[in-house]
């Protein structure tokens, strides 16, 4: 069965120890990631003979009173991580705790949750997301070979105009990148009073974790060479952090500049992580794509494949709040900043 626990009565290391064990463990729930992405985070606990044997993040967030589930930023992923496969009413009894809440906005199972029998025992409505996975085992010309033409040729293009990919550990010059090239056209991104203070967190704890989880967290890129586009020699063209965490290598966060763009930076910083990292076994790197189809295009162009993971919705909001919320989202709608060209 299945407990309800608060984080003040999680057992942190119990907790870290389930997520590193767990055939699916993720670094988005490891207890130090969620602290600091969702600070009032909760669990659903299932213990045998002292451990921890399975357990699902719950990522709450309180408003007018209300208690309820939303997905955290930089962690695009969360669900049931067990050290057994769960049973068909280990599904059924999550979807009855995780109905107790009124509301989800939305709630993103992992990966590897969604071929697992029982899934549909959640009783939520939901649908399919998809990420994009490029297993590293192979060598590296075999994984080159794979690239899709378009992205071959760009690749020696970028063999020609960019450096080679380094490590840096700058995450305010990432912030900056992203702050002047990427965040004008998303929409809703906070920067300072809400994303860059926890990229600056979760990078600093990373660190810190360093000696326990070598390579857990690694900021790299790939520096422009002087175009006339604004970027003097030696600035970031391209930049991004990656996760390592078990067999997973995840990409977090990147953005490139203009020059960076002109030199195909993000094409030679990608193919020089799946160089730097080609012919471990038991390795993927997972673009954690959004559903945006010029991106999804780049990152299946080196190969990437498609993996689905299931997020569920729940509406359950009095009528009153419901109403709030739906005025709240359509002032937004008018208010909020249009990307250039749709001023």
């Amino acid at each position: 069965m299945f407990q309800h626990l608060r984080r003040t009565a999680l057992d942190a290391a119990r907790w870290d120890e389930l997520i590193t064990q767990a055939p699916n463990g993720l670094i988005y729930a490891l207890s130090w990631y969620l602290d600091i992405v969702s600070p009032d985070w909760e669990a659903l606990v299932r213990v045998e003979d002292g451990r921890y044997v399975a357990g699902l993040p719950l990522p709450v967030r309180r408003k007018f009173g209300l208690r309820y589930l939303q997905q955290p930023p930089f962690a695009q992923q969360l669900g049931l991580f067990a050290r057994q496969p769960p049973t068909p009413a280990d599904w059924q009894q999550v979807g009855q705790q995780l109905r107790r809440f009124r509301f989800i906005t939305r709630y993103a199972f992992n990966t590897g949750n969604s071929d697992q029998p029982g899934l549909d025992q959640l009783g939520l409505p939901g649908a399919w997301s998809l990420t994009y996975h490029l297993p590293l085992a192979r060598p590296y010309e075999v994984l080159r070979a794979g690239y899709r033409p378009t992205r071959r040729r760009r690749t020696r293009q970028a063999e020609q105009s960019a450096p080679r990919p380094e490590l840096t550990t700058d995450v305010e010059a990432l912030a900056r990148l992203f702050a002047d090239n990427t965040a004008g056209r998303i929409y809703g991104v906070g920067g300072e009073s809400y994303e860059y203070p926890l990229l600056r967190a979760l990078h600093a704890a990373a660190a810190a974790q360093a000696g326990s989880l070598p390579e857990l967290g690694a900021i790299w890129q790939v520096r422009a060479a002087g175009t006339g586009l604004g970027a003097e020699p030696g600035a970031p063209g391209a930049m991004l952090l990656l996760w390592r965490f078990r067999g997973q290598l995840t990409y977090l966060f990147g953005s490139s500049s203009p020059a960076g763009r002109a030199q195909h930076a993000a094409t030679a910083l990608l193919d020089g992580i799946i160089r730097h990292y080609a012919g471990q076994p038991d390795l993927t790197l997972d673009f954690e794509a959004p559903p945006v189809p010029d991106l999804v295009r780049f990152y299946a162009s080196f190969g990437a494949v498609p993996v689905r993971f299931w997020t569920v919705t729940l509406e359950g909001l009095p009528w009153p709040l419901r109403q709030l919320r739906a005025a709240r989202a359509a002032l937004y709608r008018r208010l909020r900043p249009r990307p250039p060209g749709q001023q």
